[in-house]
């Protein structure tokens, strides 16, 4: 992309965004957008499929169709026949499906006799222009480009307003604790869509690559100009009782806070005020980018405080929000006006299986075309009626359970798991000794939820430095990939990451693989 286009669209951005804000979304308009995208659910479907897919020469969806036969057609009369879900089920057994390191562009996708190569960019939304342009972690062997257009945000902020009514926020004060970076410009501007912008913003680390500090900077700097936002205050994560602090403040002034911040964020700040005698109650903790465990839901809800759960991804947007009263700790509602999902068992590298969830994203907006698509994320899958308010939406599909298979999520800041394999293969060895074999990276949580991670290295590697090794791994994972250095930095922060001197866990296969979850 040029950048002369990119400037083009930044400019457009600058333009609108005022008047954009202006056009207030109100509930009741939030609520009949949602009926009538429930409503159209099928059409909009199709019209995803026909103007985004089969209008597009180059989109890899149309290749797998075409492989496997399927029309346009075909799709219309299956729709018809059995709905948006059983069709999805049947392009899957055709082999429509994409995999989450085939939509990073890291492998090719094998279907048969045939082999298809996709770049990541390949899955942009070729019905949207780009406003601005945002980044995701890096998951994917570099950092994806994301299209991001107020339309996007349009499409999204009533799910966001919606779930905030339902659970009692409408007209509470907002605040972020998060790390700098695109998406959390899009919470800015679609929280002020509906009324609710936020009156305190931290974030941990003032880190990152250059260009990507440069460009996120300069398109915060005019969301805050053109939306009256508060300045970015500095807050790093071994501080957590300051955002604390903040919070009982506004509690003891008559207010009821709304914090969104990563969940181990949230467990930090209520360890730290209860450390200090202090309570959190009247305080919601709005929690996303990694699991919503019961170690973790116990631990903030011992300080008083409330833990909800919000679900969703750089690509597409938000997915689920939680149910208000969930069954179990991250109990989400699909939006199922803007998302199709449906599961397939997927096999591991340790011999075994998942329910995958795949994602079909409706908003024609979205940034990324989404059919039967991986993200690297599980689940169990429920069609129930609760009798919440979201109920009445027809939202019956929940969610529960949400892990992942591909990343490692720690701190709010995503990994893909297999880059690790570079250090262990080559760095790390070439440094302390020993090979591939004597070195594996272990998650688990402590029993208050909060991440750590130990970096098993073999006795028979022989004497090593310990901290000279964890500051060179810290080091090396940081320059992997630009937005990594965020990872580092986090870790680096609370001191996440220790050494064991045991041997690596093998697979029943006989295997070792670069990284390993363990429960709490």
């Amino acid at each position: 992309m040029s950048s002369l286009s990119n400037a083009y669209g930044f400019a457009r951005f600058m333009l609108q965004l005022r008047r954009f804000l202006g056009d207030q979304l109100s509930l009741e308009s939030a609520e009949r957008y949602v009926r009538q995208q429930m409503a159209t659910r099928e059409q909009s479907f199709l019209q995803m499929v026909e103007r985004a897919i089969f209008a597009c020469g180059h989109s890899p969806y149309r290749q797998l169709l075409q492989a496997a036969g399927v029309t346009f057609e075909d799709i219309r009369q299956m729709v018809a026949q059995s709905g948006v879900e059983e069709t999805l089920q049947r392009l899957l057994r055709a082999g429509v499906f994409v995999t989450f390191d085939e939509f990073k562009g890291r492998a090719p996708a094998v279907r048969g006799s045939q082999t298809f190569a996709f770049r990541d960019t390949d899955f942009d939304n070729p019905l949207i222009d780009a406003h601005y342009y945002g980044r995701t972690g890096g998951t994917g062997g570099r950092p994806a480009r994301v299209k991001i257009h107020l339309d996007h945000i349009t499409q999204s902020a009533p799910h966001w307003a919606i779930w905030f009514d339902v659970h009692g926020w409408l007209g509470r004060p907002l605040l972020f604790w998060l790390p700098s970076y695109f998406a959390v410009n899009n919470r800015f501007i679609k929280s002020a869509k509906f009324g609710q912008p936020p009156v305190r913003r931290f974030s941990p680390i003032n880190r990152g690559p250059a260009r990507h500090r440069l460009s996120t900077a300069l398109t915060e700097r005019f969301v805050r100009w053109a939306t009256r936002f508060p300045p970015t205050e500095l807050v790093p994560l071994t501080e957590a009782w300051r955002v604390g602090e903040c919070l009982v403040g506004m509690v003891e002034a008559g207010e009821r806070p709304c914090l969104n911040t990563s969940s181990s964020a949230a467990v930090r700040v209520a360890l730290s005020l209860m450390e200090r005698g202090r309570r959190l109650e009247g305080v919601t903790f709005l929690v996303g980018a990694e699991p919503l465990t019961p170690a973790r839901k116990e631990t903030i809800e011992a300080s008083g405080a409330k833990a909800v759960l919000t679900y969703g991804f750089s690509e597409a947007g938000g997915v689920a929000v939680q149910c208000p009263t969930p069954h179990m700790p991250d109990d989400v509602h699909i939006c199922l006006d803007a998302f199709a999902v449906i599961q397939r068992e997927r096999p591991l590298n340790d011999g075994s299986t998942v329910e995958a969830l795949l994602f079909t994203a409706l908003r024609p907006a979205a940034p990324k075309i989404m059919l039967n698509t991986e993200v690297g994320d599980y689940a169990t899958m429920e069609i129930r009626r609760c009798g919440c308010a979201l109920d009445r939406f027809g939202y019956f599909q929940h969610l529960h359970t949400i892990r992942s298979y591909e990343k490692l999520t720690g701190e709010g800041v995503t990994f893909a798991g297999a880059d690790i394999f570079r250090l262990f293969e080559d760095v790390l060895p070439r440094r302390f000794g020993g090979s591939i074999f004597d070195y594996q990276l272990v998650e688990q949580q402590n029993a208050s939820g909060l991440p750590c991670y130990d970096l098993l290295v073999s006795p028979e590697v022989g004497p090593l430095d310990e901290p000279e090794l964890v500051r060179v791994f810290l080091q090396e994972l940081g320059q992997l990939k630009p937005p990594y250095r965020i990872s580092a930095g986090l870790w680096s922060q609370v001191h996440s990451l220790r050494v064991e001197r045991v041997r690596p866990t093998l697979t029943p296969q006989g295997k070792v693989l670069p990284f390993r979850r363990l429960g709490p």
